[in-house]
């Protein structure tokens, strides 16, 4: 029997991007005189993690070339990965310099050709000069593929049961028939590992993973064991921060003693108290050092943030004109993490001023109630608002998204129509409210959806005059189309609103339930609250009833600009049986800001092209 033992470190699988692993192999090939004439070559593979390797950049390149002649192109780009870096090579380099990189390339062009599943692949390589430079010409005779003829894969421990990892069996790296490349087997091996890892199998092995290759039939038989051992937990909780009492702070700690580990749920722990605006600095830490009997303590610490945020924002809009926005957070009151916003808004159009006092509840992750309070004027000419808003709501996330609210509000308001009698209206209204947004990226989005649906109501002498019943949604669908030199070619944006009120008196109907069309958000070509139902005197007083639609075309002209087309129509009105949509398109210009998208759109009415409207806004689609 003759043994040849050959030591391949942090090199057995390249590609043109580069490698994902850096790991020992030992390959042991072992010839022997059975009665069947057959070589067998064992491999065994210990895979050790370590640091990514990152493909060259394309701008970086040495000035000596490589021509491989003979070879898929596949196997080609993976020949040049293994061969040394040619950065040691100038096109001064002396001739004997040359030859004693050619002579170290040998044996790196078999191990990349075995890594593609060619095992008898043959190579010359020669050198030349071409413009000054050196050339490496590599002819080479691949031979035929070896391919997988049998994958024997079983999973022990206490873990061989569980969906994460029975998703991974049922996704072998080879079928029958396919050419062994060995990335393939080597990526699964980190897969079933990365998983052990993340679920707590930390003392998961491969106890058995074997590659027999037949040279002379072209085949492999590949035996895989792995032992997920015994899964650990979350042992000791210790929390360091100092805001929150003892009792509150438990609410915002998702792990709990003893229960199995997931790496998941420290991110979510993370997550969670940097989301609550209590602090600034948030480490969640796993004691893996300190492991003891599978349990694994979890150690957090959460630095404060400052107490007060101030706010304040001079800004222009094309509906209102000039506005002063200011604002106050007080990101914690209490031990229990009472919060408090105060806003004021001065404006000519809208001026208001607000408070909300936020409680978070048992669950603060998914639910929290806010006291509030409001009051603000609205004026869009034909008819005025004077309203003092107080509320109580109950706010709850499922677990699929969907953010539900329970609303009492209370609404004493003076509604005053251009040339009438005030009119004054208390109700006390009970509301739900669900909405969900659907999107693959919070700034600039390609695809997604948003749906919200409200449904609220009062009754008349429960600290109410007059009974009214009201239903509002809106819905908006982005798509976007394929890709183009520029980028994409193309998204869509459809959006539909519809509302609907049943009131017995509408003169007595307060301003703020009243619904209007009209503006940015709504039927551009038409100023803000423009459209809706009109007393005898021409004047807009609103509608029972909403009804719009519009739809927009975008398209990436340069960089970060992109044109629009849309068209938008609908109206507000008192009767389904008797209403007209007004129309209005125009064309806009998009550019993506780091804040978001910018918007300008220039739209005018169907029936007076000269009416030109203009619109900015600054946001994301969805």
């Amino acid at each position: 029997m003759t043994l040849l033992e050959i030591g391949r470190v942090s090199d057995l699988i390249k590609n043109k991007i580069g490698r994902d692993n850096q790991f020992k192999m030992k390959i042991i090939i072992i010839n022997t005189n059975f009665s069947q004439h057959i070589l067998y070559a064992m491999v065994s593979c210990l895979c050790v993690l370590g640091s990514v390797a990152h493909a060259a950049d394309d701008s970086d390149q040495p000035p000596v070339k490589v021509h491989i002649s003979g070879a898929p192109e596949d196997l080609a780009e993976n020949l040049k990965a293994f061969l040394p870096s040619l950065r040691n090579l100038k096109c001064d380099s002396t001739p004997r310099r040359v030859e004693r990189f050619i002579d170290a390339s040998s044996e790196k062009l078999l191990e990349g050709a075995e890594a593609m599943g060619y095992f008898d692949a043959q190579f010359k390589m020669t050198s030349r000069k071409k413009s000054q430079c050196w050339v490496l010409d590599v002819a080479t005779k691949p031979g035929k593929t070896v391919k997988v003829n049998k994958l024997a894969i079983k999973l022990e421990g206490s873990g061989k049961t569980l969906e994460e990892f029975q998703s991974i069996i049922k996704k072998p790296p080879y079928k029958t028939g396919d050419v062994l490349i060995s990335q393939h087997y080597e990526d699964f091996k980190t897969r079933l590992k990365r998983t052990a890892n993340s679920l707590g199998f930390f003392d998961a092995d491969l106890t058995q993973h074997t590659i027999k290759v037949d040279i002379r039939s072209h085949q492999a038989d590949i035996d895989l064991l792995f032992d997920t051992g015994e899964r650990y937990r979350f042992g000791k909780i210790t929390v360091d921060q100092d805001i929150l009492g003892f009792k509150y702070i438990d609410r915002y700690t998702l792990i709990k003693e003893g229960e199995v580990f997931r790496s998941e749920q420290l991110i979510k722990q993370q997550r969670l108290l940097e989301k609550s605006r209590y602090y600034k600095l948030v480490q969640v830490q796993a004691g893996y050092d300190q492991a003891s009997k599978h349990t694994i303590p979890i150690h957090i610490k959460a630095n404060r943030r400052k107490r007060y945020t101030y706010k304040g924002a001079l800004g222009f809009a094309t509906d209102e004109g000039m506005y002063v926005e200011a604002s106050m957070d007080t990101h914690w009151l209490n031990k229990k993490g009472h919060q408090l916003n105060l806003t004021t808004r001065i404006s000519e159009k809208d001026p208001s001023v607000g408070m909300k006092y936020k409680i978070p509840l048992w669950k603060p992750e998914y639910e929290f109630a806010t006291l509030s309070a409001s009051w603000n004027r609205s004026d869009n000419d034909d008819i005025k608002g004077t309203a003092l808003k107080l509320g109580l709501d109950y706010h709850r996330r499922n677990n699929n998204d969907w953010e539900q609210v329970a609303s009492l509000n209370y609404l004493d308001e003076e509604t005053q129509i251009d040339g009438e009698e005030s009119n004054h209206s208390q109700l006390t209204l009970f509301g739900l409210s669900v909405k969900k947004t659907e999107r693959d990226n919070a700034l600039f989005p390609t695809k997604g959806w948003r749906l919200k649906a409200g449904l609220k109501g009062a009754t008349q002498g429960f600290l109410s005059d007059q009974s009214v019943l009201q239903f509002e949604s809106n819905a908006k669908y982005l798509h976007t189309f394929g890709s183009n030199s520029v980028g994409t070619k193309g998204k869509a944006i459809l959006q539909a609103g519809i509302g609907s009120t049943f009131i017995g008196d509408f003169d007595e109907m307060p301003k703020s339930l009243r619904f209007f069309a009209g503006g940015q958000n709504s039927v551009r070509g038409y100023g803000f609250e423009e459209l809706g139902e009109k007393n005898s005197n021409n004047e807009v007083i609103g509608g029972k009833h909403l009804l719009t639609f519009s739809t927009e075309y975008e398209y990436p002209i340069k960089d970060k600009f992109s044109a629009a087309a849309f068209v938008d129509t609908g109206n507000a009105f008192n009767s389904w049986n008797d209403y007209t949509i007004e129309v209005g398109y125009g064309l806009g210009l998009r550019y993506k800001s780091p804040l978001g998208p910018i918007r300008i759109d220039f739209a005018v009415p169907e029936n007076d092209n000269t009416d030109i409207h203009f619109y900015f806004s600054l946001g994301p689609d969805l």
